[in-house]
């Protein structure tokens, strides 16, 4: 399947991915961006979403109507080139991970749909042990978001449900069993005390829509609470560091993109907004170290590009800033960009030129 001429709306949260980096993977791969699910040829998943969309008998409770086509996080990412889990031997039919459970088809769709169990009409063994942990679950009364929600944190922590035991708590959270003792999804082994009655996913959204209202003191005490309980998500201390900024705690600001760097390395977006924030606060040279990273995580990212150029000039490093403004001439979209880019390589050239 090709992304090309699609409107792709996204439900929920995709991981590790911001909405600047979806968007311009959508533009090259020839989709656009779909604001409303009603405009949508294509709906995305995101893996955030299962507790609040998926109802026990496997149904979405999407809240809207959608004509839509379905796809997974894992499949869209997939599709725009993104690295994705190897493929196993299948050798498993869809009647006998249906029986395995015992699921309905409703539900094993949705186990697809979430990235639980793989897509498709042949499965593998690790999706058949998937299934059974899934029917077992549900059938000691646990729901199936829930379940579904667990198996996504432990796949995020390189573990999965063929390989872990998961049981539901008195307060509703799943946790694992680990020598007999329980366990939260990350392994902190638990006193007998009552857990979180929120989900990561769920604080995200609230933060979410805190700084989308301009409430940036509630979207700041939501993020905080969706890092403590996600571990692992580099865009939540990333959203962090944004509203940080904007409420002018510059330390904490860096301090929140480093950590979105420690959880995800590759994260161009947390490297490149560090940089923007050294910028601005005279920290030059640790600012073009960031700027590079993030173009070199990025190769076509031309924000980190631009800055790093103008930064360049501003030092009079001529030399260094020519390449990175000859880069921009011929990448860039727009007719305006691509001339400002020429015009500064062309002082770049004088200046040189014009040196002792």
């Amino acid at each position: 399947m090709s992304l090309s001429q699609e409107k792709v709306h996204i439900h929920g949260r995709l991981r590790g991915l911001t909405r600047r980096r979806v968007g311009q993977l959508l533009q090259a791969a020839g989709a656009k961006v779909a604001r409303q699910p009603a405009s949508a040829t294509l709906l995305v998943l995101g893996h955030a979403s299962a507790l609040t969309t998926l109802a026990d008998d496997g149904h979405l409770e999407l809240g809207f109507q959608t004509a839509a086509e379905f796809m997974s996080e894992q499949e869209f990412k997939r599709l725009l080139g993104l690295p994705s889990p190897p493929s196993e031997e299948r050798g498993y039919s869809t009647a006998q991970l249906e029986r395995g459970g015992p699921l309905t088809a409703a539900q094993l769709r949705a186990l697809a749909l979430y990235d639980v169990v793989s897509s498709g009409d042949a499965y593998s063994y690790r999706d058949l042990v998937a299934a059974r942990s899934v029917g077992r679950l549900l059938a000691a009364g646990s729901r199936l978001g829930s379940v579904v929600a667990a198996a996504l944190a432990l796949q995020d922590r390189g573990l999965s449900l063929s390989g872990a035991r998961l049981s539901e708590s008195s307060w509703g959270e799943m946790l694992r069993e680990i020598e007999g003792r329980p366990a939260r999804l990350d392994g902190q082994l638990l006193l007998p005390i009552q857990g979180e009655d929120i989900d990561a996913g769920q604080a995200f959204a609230r933060a979410e829509a805190g700084e989308a209202s301009g409430d940036l003191a509630a979207a700041r005490r939501w993020y905080e609470l969706a890092m403590r309980l996600d571990p692992v998500d580099g865009v939540i201390p990333f959203n962090l560091g944004n509203v940080l900024d904007a409420l002018g705690e510059s330390s904490a600001a860096e301090l929140a993109y480093r950590q979105a760097i420690a959880r995800e390395p590759e994260l161009a977006d947390a490297w490149f907004n560090l940089g923007v924030l050294q910028d601005k606060l005279g920290r030059l040279e640790e600012a073009l170290a960031s700027y590079g990273h993030a173009a070199r995580v990025e190769p076509g990212y031309g924000d980190a590009l631009h800055n790093a150029a103008v930064l360049l000039m501003r030092l009079e490093r001529y030399a260094e800033a020519l390449p990175l403004w000859d880069r921009l001439a011929g990448m860039v979209p727009q007719a305006t960009e691509v001339a400002e880019a020429k015009r500064f390589a062309l002082l770049c050239r004088l200046k040189l030129q014009a040196a002792p």
